[in-house]
């Protein structure tokens, strides 16, 4: 079960990234709807936030800590 929360947890914070990035970009180009931008960025920081936290919480370097 702990291989798969971090497989989950891995693709979830690969996505938030790729999220972010495009948010940001379309804040910059996209200059009439701000407000649904600024909401992808937040959402994508928090999606990094759980995603690297069930990561990192699951990780195990097999029986080296």
């Amino acid at each position: 079960m702990g291989g798969f929360l971090v497989l989950f947890g891995g693709i979830t914070t690969l996505i938030s990234v790729f999220t972010f990035l495009f948010g940001i970009l379309r804040l910059i180009f996209i200059s009439d709807d701000k407000k649904k931008s600024l909401k992808i960025i937040l959402y994508s920081v928090i999606a990094f936030v759980i995603g690297f936290g069930t990561c990192s919480a699951n990780f195990s370097l097999n029986g080296m800590h």
